[in-house]
């Protein structure tokens, strides 16, 4: 009997069903380890501090509220691994990852295929916009973590059309809803699905009735906001403990109206072609694979839900917001659609391969090969602009507004890099406890109305005029404070001025004899600053306004080379931000520097998405310049784009007057008192010049 070597059975390259059982378990594994090695390892900027301190305190974070976001944050920042912030940024990273798995379980269901779900699944948690939201405590990850689940569950309830499932994914529906409204951007595409599939699905009694009591029991968690605010919790945004402030919360009316349907066509055009460019650069070429996956799904119904998926998702994104794309990634649930696009696209491309006859088996496995090379590459690639593992800025910016102010003193706080972080240290780590806090729209930090009583009666703007002005008086002797980029929006009672110190402003009498000291700068956290990493844009703005504020002060102290140096460094730094450009233009002007201004509020006009406030600025540095014609022609260029701004009036009105044209100053006052009554020193101004008015300034 002759010995034969047994045969091997050789299997298709292409299929790889030896990965199909072990394998895809690495995915979640895998992007999660990427994603701990690039967390921010303390609390982020932007909405970070704020859900930091709100699920750490169980409280209550701007609409919609988040209920279920804080819950799960609580449980995560109860895990004894480093500092709460790096522990709700462990959940970002958590989710994704699950998330990640998601997406290749729902390709690996169309397809059959491992290899084209792993590499598919892998590119998106790799891509920019993917990974830079799980680095971060945010509601993002969170809420694409329920699309995925959606999906999934939708796909099941697809193949088997059991009441079950149909249930199972309504309950997961309403939860999604207990993380961020956006989730009703799905209703459309997943109305038409169930509908398009089987009409009797929702509507008989027995189904419909089934349906709307496990899609309400999940909304329930939205009692969480009333009780938390009766509890007295340390964060009670908007204070919803009855119906009225409740509906407003939930519902986000007091966004309404700045972010949705507030700007101009071309506003819209240009904020969605941002929009579809932030998704084609997530993929570049391989959109075009995307777009064929799309070509080659199953089914006509799923074609329509997915492309529906994407054009209510761009709806939100253009004309429901305002907000900066580089600040928030609403285009997440897109790039999520294209991801499974592409893992079919994969697949069909493998198929066409294999079935190449041509084609030998070691092409196919290069091939193959080269499939798993593709998130390799994107993992080189961005893993520089994700990498948050050094960035402190946001912890280190709270930490130097509380070592700016002393004991006993008042900060005033305005703008959400500000607001935030300090809510992180102060409710989380206690910083400052010997410090009084308030936050220009009283919404963290309540200004507590009977410690400055008086009787009013007027508009917001007014009050909020009126409790500064209050609050100045009474607490300027133990020092007050401003954390605010610009003092612009704010009004100083008219026998005080602010001075720098540090990376804050003060208010003193006007009276006093400024002083400018450098000791507060060696008590800084500076780490981040000098540190070398990519900075998002909140980060950038964080930074340069650090480095503004230093060259600031040592351009007051005498040093004007060193300071120099900073502000140019303030200015590389912030880039691509025109609110530095222009706070550096008007302190260039300020000092005579009329080539730097000019510079830097060139780049401004370059940068800005409102125009107008730069004109304005425009206007100042030609009235500096004694070039009164072109500083009139620009602050009309300002008013002209926002006609309600009084500060644009009166700016026009105090040229008009140096240029001798002084029946139009007097006129261009009376439209800016028309506008805002309470302006002293425009009234004291006119009452000088033109006594016949019947004005008062008390």
């Amino acid at each position: 009997m002759v010995w034969r070597k047994p045969a091997v059975k050789r299997t298709d390259p292409m299929d790889a069903h030896t990965m199909e059982k072990h394998l895809p378990l690495l995915v979640p594994i895998t992007v999660f380890g990427a994603y701990l090695c690039t967390a921010a390892p303390v609390v982020y900027l932007g909405d970070s501090g704020e859900f930091t301190a709100a699920a750490f305190s169980l409280g209550v974070p701007h609409p919609t509220g988040y209920p279920l976001y804080s819950f799960f944050g609580k449980i995560f920042c109860m895990i004894p691994l480093g500092n709460v912030g790096f522990r709700m940024n462990l959940m970002s990273a958590f989710f994704s990852a699950i998330t990640v798995f998601l997406v290749y379980d729902i390709i690996r269901r169309f397809t059959h295929n491992v290899l084209s779900s792993m590499t598919a699944a892998l590119f998106l948690a790799l891509t920019p916009l993917f990974w830079s939201q799980t680095v971060s405590a945010e509601v993002y990850p969170l809420h694409v973590f329920f699309v995925a689940l959606m999906i999934r569950l939708l796909w099941q309830w697809e193949k088997t059309r059991t009441f079950q499932n149909l249930v199972l994914f309504v309950f997961v529906t309403g939860l999604s809803f207990g993380n961020h409204m956006q989730t009703v951007m799905l209703a459309p595409p997943v109305l038409y699905f169930i509908i398009s599939g089987d009409t009797k699905a929702i509507f008989t009694v027995r189904h419909f009735a089934a349906i709307s009591v496990f899609f309400i029991l999940p909304l329930t968690l939205y009692l969480y906001l009333p009780i938390r605010t009766q509890a007295g919790a340390a964060i009670h945004w908007g204070d919803p403990d009855n119906l009225e402030r409740f509906l407003a919360h939930i519902s986000a009316t007091s966004y309404r109206g700045p972010y949705m349907f507030s700007v101009d066509l071309s506003q819209y055009l240009s904020r969605l072609v941002d929009a579809l460019n932030i998704m084609a650069a997530q993929y570049g070429v391989l959109l075009l694979l995307s777009l064929w996956g799309w070509v080659k799904l199953p089914s006509l119904r799923w074609k329509v839900f997915f492309v529906g998926i994407i054009l209510f998702d761009l709806f939100y994104t253009v004309f429901l917001n305002i907000i900066s794309l580089e600040i928030t990634p609403f285009t997440l649930p897109s790039i999520f659609v294209l991801a499974i696009f592409l893992g079919v696209g994969l697949n069909d491309l493998l198929d066409r391969i294999r079935q190449q006859k041509k084609i030998g088996s070691s092409v196919k496995k290069g091939f193959a090969t080269a499939l798993c090379i593709i998130p390799m590459i994107s993992l080189i690639t961005n893993y520089g602009l994700c990498n948050q593992s050094r960035n402190y800025t946001a912890y280190e910016h709270a930490v130097n507004i509380f070592r700016t102010a002393g004991h006993g003193s008042t900060i005033f706080l305005d703008g959400d890099n500000n607001v935030f972080p300090v809510a992180y240290g102060r409710i989380v780590e206690g910083m400052g406890d010997g410090i009084t806090l308030h936050d220009r729209h009283n919404v963290l930090f309540k200004w507590h109305l009977e410690t400055y009583p008086f009787t009013f009666a007027g508009s917001w703007d007014e009050l909020e005029y009126a409790v500064l002005h209050k609050i100045i008086r009474s607490r300027s002797d133990q020092g007050m404070y401003f954390a605010m980029t610009s003092l612009s929006a704010i009004s100083l009672p008219k026998d005080y001025r602010s001075l720098p110190c540090g990376i804050l402003k003060s208010a003193v009498p006007a009276a006093s004899k400024p002083h400018f000291s450098e000791d507060i700068w060696y008590y800084y956290a500076t780490t981040s600053y000098y540190d070398h990493f990519f900075r998002d844009h909140m980060n950038r703005k964080v930074t340069s306004y650090y480095f503004f504020r230093r060259g600031e002060s040592l351009w007051y102290s005498g040093r004007t080379n060193e300071a120099m140096r900073s502000l140019k460094l303030a200015s590389k730094i912030g880039y691509n931000d025109d609110s530095i450009h222009s706070d550096l233009g008007i302190f260039f002007t300020d000092r005579g520097l009329f080539e730097s201004a000019q510079e830097e509020l060139e780049k401004a006009l370059d940068f800005c998405d409102n125009p107008s406030g730069i004109h304005n600025n425009w206007g100042y540095y030609h009235h500096k310049r004694g070039d009164y014609e072109k500083a009139i022609t620009s602050f009309e260029k300002a008013i002209q784009l926002e006609p309600e701004n009084h500060a644009y009036y009166n700016n026009l009105g105090f040229t008009l007057d140096r240029a001798g044209q002084k029946e139009k100053a007097r006129l261009v006052f009376k439209k800016s008192l028309s506008i805002k009554e309470d302006q002293p020193e425009i009234i004291d101004f006119i009452m000088k010049y033109w006594p016949d008015e019947k004005y008062s300034s008390d």
